[in-house]
């Protein structure tokens, strides 16, 4: 019961987003990783309760609920972590994980690979030949998934980790067959690539990853704070299961007004809530439009300069390769020439934004003047044409 209000209230969340269409509203909402994690959780829990009440009288069939249940459980443990955001020295730590994630999908490529190469090559010539060769017992050679995942995946996988198994130990049964030797070669070269060059790869990588995360945290943890905050203003200020009622008449109005919409061609809800910071001090708005313009001038006079086409090629040979060590040692000379530049070009745009307000100012104070000049003008004429003894006294 408790799940199905939550479902609901994530189904008006949906419904609440900003984007007019349903691919706009489906890609906002799965931009957060959080929020697929919740949608894999909604669907476990009703995968795991339809099995729960189909084989609940089979105690073999039940243990594939139970399964389900607990990587459920998982999952929505992993998703509590989304409530750290609101702490400033752990929020901006996710997207780093985030980040890295992408990263480990790169490694993972990689050592999937590199790692199902040995195991199938290693296999086909130690166990597969032979597969009652070592200690009596056969192994498994059927072309399955369970037993390529058991004979092949599983073992050559916990080699990264340095847990051999019987791995040289069934090797050093018979040290001077041939296949015994080639096996050991392949195993001397997959702990050498696997576990000394990749993994080193992926540790650089992470590092690398986390100093760039690192060097933003503030700027990062300001988002991630306006994000939380956007996402509180538009669910339900209570709780669930409280907030069921709260949902259902939002869910209810929206489809309301959206088939009136749709199929009279009325107005949208006139009523619905939009999302505006409003700045305690007036003045605030002010400063906030100064600076969205002088964030945008810097922004397309950035695009601009990127699109301008570099006129100077490499030369090949020795010519490029000293080149290449002039650029680099040219490197932090242009990094702080383009940190003052950019530092001259802001202040030369807030001076632009200071002189087009003053101009404005002093436009305004022109017309007005002129306006009542010419409404005194007018005035004064009505009044004598109305009372034109006076003017003549």
């Amino acid at each position: 019961m408790l799940v199905s209000i939550m479902l609901i209230e994530e189904i008006h969340y949906f419904a609440s987003q900003d984007s007019i269409t349903v691919s706009g509203k489906i890609e906002s909402y799965f931009r957060d990783l959080f929020k697929i994690m919740t949608l894999i959780g909604f669907i476990l829990f009703y995968i795991g309760l339809i099995l729960r009440f189909t084989h609940a009288d089979d105690e073999n069939e039940f243990v594939a609920a139970r399964v389900i249940w607990a990587i459920d459980v998982e999952l929505w443990w992993l998703r509590s972590l989304a409530f750290i955001i609101v702490i400033p020295s752990l929020g901006p730590h996710l997207v780093a994980i985030g980040k890295m994630l992408k990263d480990l999908l790169f490694f993972i490529c990689i050592i999937a690979i590199v790692m199902t190469g040995y195991g199938v090559a290693s296999r086909s010539m130690v166990y597969y030949s032979n597969p009652t060769l070592f200690n009596d017992t056969t192994t498994d050679t059927s072309f399955d998934g369970r037993s390529i995942f058991r004979q092949i995946i599983y073992p050559v996988y916990y080699l990264m980790y340095g847990q051999m198994g019987n791995e040289l130990a069934d090797l050093d049964t018979y040290p001077d067959a041939a296949w015994s030797i080639a096996t050991q070669v392949l195993l001397a070269i997959q702990m050498l690539f696997v576990n000394i060059l990749l993994t080193n790869l992926l540790i650089a990588m992470f590092s690398k990853r986390f100093d760039q995360v690192y060097d933003d945290t503030k700027n990062i943890w300001h988002s991630q704070q306006y994000l939380f905050t956007r996402e509180y203003y538009t669910r339900s200020p209570f709780l669930p299961p409280i907030s069921l009622g709260y949902d259902i008449y939002h869910l209810c109005r929206i489809v309301f007004f959206a088939i009136r919409q749709m199929c009279f061609k009325k107005s949208a809800d006139g009523k619905a809530k939009v999302f505006k910071m409003i700045p305690i001090n007036n003045n605030r708005i002010k400063e906030w439009y100064e600076f969205e313009g002088a964030s945008t001038y810097e922004y397309a006079h950035a695009q601009v300069k990127s699109l301008k086409p570099t006129s100077a090629v490499l030369p090949s040979g020795s010519d490029s390769a000293s080149n290449e060590n002039k650029d680099d040692t040219n490197d932090n000379a242009n990094d702080s020439n383009n940190s003052n530049g950019d530092i001259r070009l802001t202040k030369d745009d807030l001076e632009k934004i200071n002189r087009s307000i003053n101009d404005l100012k002093k436009e305004m104070q022109t017309k007005v003047k002129e306006s009542t000049d010419e409404l005194k003008t007018q005035m004064q004429i009505l009044i004598n044409k109305i009372c034109p003894e006076t003017n003549t006294e």
